[in-house]
Order: C-alpha cells, then sequence, then structure tokens
C-alpha cells in the first residue's frame, strides 16, 4: 500500500471510479480526506456512501464532521438524531451529539446531553469523555456559569499541553495562598492568555507570590502588565505535564514555589466566590514602554493629520484559514470566523462613517497579504506591527476596535479598548450566547451574525455601534 496520503487519495478515488456501488471504496475517500486534512471535503463522498449503506457509522461520522466543518451544525446534530438508533459507543455518540447540538444553539439540551456523556462507565481518562468534558465545559461557560471550569480543568488530560514541575504539588483548590509561591504555567493560544492571565489578580489577592510563563512572542506585553509577577519566556508545552525544559528549569528552581498551576486552573480561583468577579478577567495589558512612547508619537502625528476624527483600529482575517497544512478543524473555523474584505469595505468606504473616523489595520503585514488590505479611509500603524508589544501599544493609542473573533479581540478587551467583537452564531463560549454583553470581559460588546456566514446585519451593527461611540466621544470633548 502506498504511504503518501494524497497518493492514497488517489488510488481511492480510481477505485472508486471502478467500482461506484462499492460504499468502502467511498470509505476510504473519507479517510484518505482526513489524511490529507481535508476533512470539510467529505461531505458529498460519505452521503454517496450513506445511500449505498445506511448504517455505516464510519460514513455517518464522517457527514456529520464535515458539516460541523462547514458551519452546518443544524444539520450535523439532526445527522447524530437521524442514525441514533445505530450500534453506537453512548460516550462517542452522546459526546458528539451534545456537541453539535451547542453548535447550533440548542444550549440547554446539549448541556443535558453531555451530563450524559461524562458519567457513562469508561475511565474519566477515556478520549470520548474528556471531549464530552470539553464542551460540556464551553456549553456552561457561554451561559456565564463558571462551575464550566470545573469541567475544562480536564483538558490538562486530554487536548491541552501542560507543564508538571514535580517537586512541588498542584494547587487542589485552596482559597487562602498567603505565604505561597505558585508557578503558574502556561498552554493553548496567545487568546487564551490575554483572557485567563487576568485572574491572577485574584490569586495576589489571595496571598501568592506568583511566577508565570508565556509564550515568548507575547512575553513583553504579559512582563510589563504584570509588574508584580515574575514573567518567564517559555516554549509552549505540546506533551501532557512535560517536565519543565532546561530553558526553564533554573528559573524554576530559583524561584522555589510552593505549588504549580496551569492557566486551566486560573479562573477556578473565584469560581465560588459571592458575589463573583464582574468582569470575571479585569483588563490588565498594557504595552511595554518602549512601544508606548513610539506608539504616542505616531498617534500624535495620525490625529493631527486627521483632526477631530476617532481612531478605530480593524481586524478582520483570522490567518490559520490560509494555511494549507494546518488541521481541518482550526482551518475551518478560521474560516467561518473571518470577515470577507467586501464586508469590511462596507465601513470603510461608508462616507458618513470615515467623515468622523480614521480606520487603522490591526494586521501584521504578512497576514494582510494574504487576506487583502482593504480599500477606502484605512491607515497603518507606522511604526510597523512586528510583535504583539507592537499591536498593544497600538491598540492603546485608539479610541476603538472592531475585530473578528480572534487573538486581537482578546487582546484589545484585556486592554480595556471599547471592542466591537464580530462573530458568528456558534462563537466562542468566551463572547457569551445572547445579547451585546458578556460576564466574562467587561469592555466588549459582542455583535452576532443570526445565520452562519451572513455578515450583512453585523456589519450594520458595527456601523450603529461606531456612530453611537463617536456621537459619546463628541459630547464628552465638548462637556
Amino acid at each position: 500500500m502506498p504511504h503518501d496520503p494524497e497518493h492514497r487519495l488517489l488510488e481511492a478515488f480510481v477505485a472508486h471510479a471502478r467500482q461506484p456501488a462499492d460504499p468502502a471504496l467511498l470509505e476510504q475517500i473519507c479517510h484518505a480526506l482526513v489524511e490529507v486534512r481535508r476533512d470539510e471535503q467529505m461531505l458529498p463522498w460519505s452521503e454517496k456512501g450513506l445511500a449505498l449503506d445506511p448504517r455505516n457509522r464510519s460514513l455517518v461520522h464522517a457527514r456529520a464532521r464535515a458539516l460541523r466543518l462547514r458551519g452546518h451544525h443544524a444539520q450535523a446534530a439532526q445527522t447524530w438524531l437521524d442514525f441514533a438508533a445505530l450500534n453506537w459507543e453512548p460516550a462517542f455518540y452522546l459526546g458528539r451529539l451534545g456537541r453539535d447540538l451547542y453548535l447550533r444553539g440548542d444550549v440547554d439540551l446539549a448541556i443535558a446531553v453531555l451530563h450524559q456523556a461524562v458519567q457513562q462507565p469508561e475511565a474519566d481518562s477515556h478520549p470520548d469523555k474528556l471531549r464530552a468534558r470539553k464542551w460540556l465545559a464551553e456549553a456552561l461557560l457561554s451561559k456565564g456559569d463558571p462551575s464550566g471550569f470545573v469541567q475544562w480543568i480536564w483538558r490538562n488530560c486530554g487536548d491541552s499541553g501542560s507543564y508538571r514541575h514535580s517537586d512541588v504539588p498542584m494547587w487542589s483548590g485552596q482559597r487562602d495562598l498567603r505565604g505561597e509561591r505558585v508557578l503558574v504555567t502556561h498552554q493553548m493560544g496567545y487568546g487564551d492568555q490575554f483572557m485567563l492571565f487576568g485572574s491572577l489578580r485574584h490569586w495576589r489577592e489571595a496571598g501568592a507570590e506568583i511566577m508565570v510563563t508565556c509564550d515568548a512572542a507575547i512575553h513583553s506585553v504579559i512582563e510589563a502588565s504584570l509588574p508584580d509577577c515574575q514573567v518567564v519566556a517559555a516554549n509552549r508545552p505540546l506533551a501532557l505535564f512535560a517536565p519543565c525544559g532546561d530553558d526553564l528549569l533554573p528559573a524554576v528552581q530559583a524561584f522555589a514555589p510552593t505549588l504549580q498551576a496551569t492557566l486551566l486552573h486560573l479562573p477556578m480561583l473565584a469560581m465560588r466566590d459571592a458575589p463573583q468577579p464582574a468582569p470575571y478577567f479585569p483588563a490588565f495589558l498594557r504595552a511595554p514602554d518602549a512601544q508606548r512612547e513610539s506608539a504616542s508619537v505616531w498617534a500624535q502625528s495620525l490625529r493631527a493629520q486627521h483632526r477631530g476624527k476617532a481612531l478605530v483600529g480593524v481586524f478582520w482575517d483570522c490567518a490559520q484559514r490560509h494555511e494549507a497544512q494546518m488541521r481541518s478543524k482550526e482551518r475551518s473555523w478560521a474560516g467561518l470566523r473571518s470577515l470577507p474584505i467586501d464586508a469590511l469595505e462596507r465601513l470603510t468606504l461608508d462616507q458618513d462613517l470615515t467623515r468622523h473616523i480614521q480606520f487603522v489595520s490591526l494586521h501584521h503585514p504578512t497576514s494582510e497579504m494574504k487576506s487583502g488590505s482593504p480599500r477606502g479611509n484605512v491607515a497603518h500603524y507606522a511604526p510597523g506591527i512586528v510583535s504583539f508589544a507592537d499591536t498593544t501599544a497600538c491598540i492603546e493609542q485608539l479610541d476603538a476596535v472592531v475585530s473578528v473573533d480572534a487573538g486581537v479581540a482578546n487582546l484589545a478587551t484585556m486592554t480595556g479598548k471599547p471592542t466591537a467583537v464580530l462573530v458568528n452564531p456558534t462563537g466562542e463560549w468566551r463572547w457569551g450566547r445572547h445579547g451585546a454583553r458578556t460576564p466574562w470581559m467587561a469592555s466588549a460588546h459582542v455583535l452576532r451574525q443570526t445565520a452562519m456566514g451572513d455578515w450583512s446585519g453585523v456589519i450594520a451593527q458595527a456601523a450603529d455601534w461606531l456612530t453611537q461611540l463617536e456621537q459619546l466621544r463628541q459630547r464628552r470633548a465638548h462637556s
């Protein structure tokens, strides 16, 4: 059998052409598409296969997966319901049904189904139970229920690499941290770190001394933002409970921690507080001093060129959607979150808006070359966006930000900048499920699609939000 995945895909196509009535060959095509990271293309092949073999569980799974990756969550959930009578393993079936019910918006039903999944007799470390816990966490958190963090922490045993410094115990829930020296190790993406590090304020208030690790790309920002913590750059851990490497271990040993916590532990400290923190993740980010000085000079010059106008940052494209080698899940989700250029241009070419607003691109230049650059009243950060320190410094000088659901939205919100976050109907839990507000971050104003892929209503809401923001700015300027 050929070892090259593309060659295996070609062989499966050829075999199917010769024997079109054999569902096993259609199943092979679906497996080969997964190997070459084109899972979203399985839909027609899975449907052809199910027409021949309606009880083929592998093809049912392929159909539901392809629908989910395309953003057709209602159809994905209905697929599981239509084939409920097949002989599924309960944890497998309930977890995937619950996930797709959550993504289509049936959150309460999803929570009930996912609770059933995690109560199945398999070991807690079983992959299907760990997946179900992740989606149960997100469903609960999307409703503003912090008990979801109890389920979310199980990602430390599943899909989120983490460091484990075996010389000290892991934090086990104690609220009084006076006298404790806590090593907090990072994981997950930049946006998660921007948001969850906001909980460190609660740990400091509980009496802990903190050493925190973070990705090198955001180190200067986190270090400037947490002056009362020791902040160390380290590679992001990819394996579960990976030992601290030689680059990190000397700093850890010098800090001499008495406890360890992972990034996922951070929001659990305040979980049972009454009243709960509002917002749960307080804004804390700031740019390093050097970048702040450059940004201030730039902003003064830009405001002098556009006297009286508000400066509004825009971020419209998730770069992962351009990466062919990335997993289908991440690539497809990035595509569903990204705003088409022509939709953005309804703002940047709107004469009523641009009479009072100067837009500023928040994209890294290489990303903007891939996504395309909008026409209209769009400036670029003259010192140049090379790092997150530059992006943070630029955002600090703006009056507001309009961003799709990406790390920049988390960054802007956690600086305390008014941020319109444009989300699709299944947006991340941190943006809530309904309305314009979220309990998790104070500066976010959430604008939601009502139908996947239809940005027209969101853009109209963004224009109204910008108009109201500008009117408020003008009133404050004249008061």
